[in-house]
């Protein structure tokens, strides 16, 4: 069965499970008649956009050191999140736009290259002393 708020003329509001064809009850604080008043059941309340927040919170930088940042963390809205990317420097992509990130270097290749390079910078700047 539903839930229905019922409010009688002295102004006491009543939350009641009831049938759905009852329009009237008696007040359960003062006894007078009540009528079912429009209410909304079933609101979400809790910030639609909480994904988009816990994935941006990950991010932030807990301390909160500039003034965007403490003020993103202590109010998490959109425009707050706005003003901290643009302090940062940070921006959206733009639709059709790819993530230029370059790929992670593997540590045996760097270490490879970092070899090479050094061995030619050895080779280039050698003294050689001839007797």
């Amino acid at each position: 069965m539903p839930i229905f708020d019922y409010e009688c003329k002295s102004g006491h509001t009543t939350e009641t499970v009831r049938g759905i064809d009852v329009s009237r009850i008696t007040c359960p604080v003062c006894g007078k008649k009540a009528r079912r008043i429009i209410s909304l059941t079933g609101v979400n309340c809790i910030n639609e956009d909480a994904g988009w927040v816990k994935q941006v919170l990950e991010v932030v930088d807990k301390k909160g050191r500039e003034p965007e940042t403490k003020e993103f963390l202590k109010n998490p809205t959109r425009s707050n999140y706005k003003a901290w990317m643009k302090a940062r420097g940070l921006r959206h992509l733009e639709p059709g736009e790819e993530n230029n990130r370059p790929e992670p270097v593997n540590k045996e290749d760097k270490r490879r290259r970092m070899k090479f390079i050094m061995e030619n910078y050895r080779k280039r700047t050698a003294l050689e002393v001839r007797t």
